[in-house]
C-alpha cells in the first residue's frame, strides 16, 4: 500500500476525532505545530474541513475525500494499474474529480516540502511559530485599522455633505439678499439722503451698475430717467402738462445744467 500523504492522516484522523484542535493533531502525528496549522489552513482553504469552537471538523467534501482515498475505502488488494483503472473512471463520472485531485496534488507537494524543510531546520521551529503568530496578530491589527479607517471615512462624508448643504442654503440666502439689496430705489425719483438710508450700501453699487441716475439732489431710477429724456426737445407748452414728478426732475436738470431753454420755446438736453 501507499505510503499516506500527511494531507489524508490528517483527515483521517479529524474523521475519528471530531472537534480536534491544532496541539490533538500536533501531538498525536507527531508533526510541528506549525506544520498543522499549515496544513489545517489549507484544508480549509480548499473545502475539506472548517472550524467549529477550538477545533475542526470534516466537511462533506472532506468525508467524500477520506471515503475515497482512506482505508475504509480499501477492503481488498488492488494492483497500483487496477485503481489507476478505477480513479480514472471515477474522475469521468464526476465533474470535480479533477479540481479535487489537482488540489490534493499540490497540497501534498507542499505538505512534503514543510516536512523536509522542518528535518533541516529542527532548531528553528519555535522561531517559526513565534513569526506565524507575529503575523496573524499584525493580520488582525491591520484589519482592525481598517475598519477604523472605513467608520472615519463614512463619517467624513456625511459631514462633508451636511457642509455641502449648509453652503448651498447660504450661497441661496447670499444671492436672496443680494437681489433684495440691488432691486432699485422704492420710488422712481427719491431725495439723494432719503435713498441713500433706504439702501444703506447698496445705494453706490447700483450706482456703478447703472440702475440709479444721480442728477442734483435727486436719486432717479434709471428705466425712468431714460424714458423721461425721450421727450426732449420738450416744448415749454408740454413742460405745463407733466405730471408733478416729472417737473421736480426737470427742475433738477435745468438746475444741474442738464437741459437749456433753447429761444424761449423749447427744453433741449446739453
Amino acid at each position: 500500500m501507499a505510503k499516506k500523504t500527511l494531507m489524508l492522516r490528517i483527515l483521517e484522523f479529524l474523521r475519528e476525532y471530531n472537534g480536534a484542535t491544532i496541539k490533538d493533531i500536533s501531538s498525536t502525528l507527531g508533526i510541528s505545530m506549525s506544520l498543522a496549522r499549515t496544513v489545517i489552513y489549507r484544508l480549509r482553504n480548499n473545502g475539506y474541513v472548517e472550524k467549529v469552537g477550538k477545533g475542526y471538523i470534516l466537511t462533506e467534501k472532506g468525508e467524500w475525500f477520506v471515503n475515497k482515498f482512506g482505508e475504509s475505502k480499501t477492503t481488498e488488494e488492488t494492483k497500483p494499474e487496477e485503481k489507476s483503472e478505477e480513479t480514472l473512471k471515477d474522475t469521468e463520472q464526476s465533474p470535480t474529480q479533477p479540481y479535487i485531485q489537482s488540489s490534493v496534488k499540490t497540497l501534498d507537494k507542499y505538505s512534503e516540502k514543510i516536512v523536509e524543510h522542518e528535518r533541516r531546520t529542527e532548531v528553528s521551529k519555535p522561531v517559526n511559530e513565534d513569526l506565524l503568530r507575529t503575523v496573524e496578530k499584525r493580520i488582525a491589527d491591520i484589519e482592525k485599522e481598517i475598519r477604523m479607517l472605513e467608520n472615519t471615512l463614512s463619517r467624513l462624508k456625511q459631514e462633508l455633505e451636511k457642509t455641502k448643504e449648509e453652503l448651498r442654503k447660504a450661497m441661496l440666502h447670499g444671492k436672496r439678499e443680494k437681489k433684495k439689496d440691488e432691486k432699485g430705489l422704492p420710488k422712481p425719483i427719491m431725495p439723494i439722503n432719503e435713498a441713500m438710508s433706504v439702501l444703506g450700501s447698496s445705494f453706490n453699487t447700483l450706482v456703478y451698475q447703472g440702475k440709479i441716475e444721480v442728477v442734483g439732489r435727486l436719486a432717479v431710477d434709471r428705466e425712468y430717467y431714460n424714458e423721461f429724456i425721450k421727450k426732449f426737445p420738450l416744448p415749454v407748452r408740454d413742460a405745463e402738462k407733466l405730471s408733478p414728478m416729472e417737473k421736480t426732475l426737470l427742475e433738477e436738470m435745468k438746475r444741474d445744467a442738464r437741459v437749456i431753454l433753447y429761444a424761449g420755446k423749447e427744453y433741449r438736453l446739453v
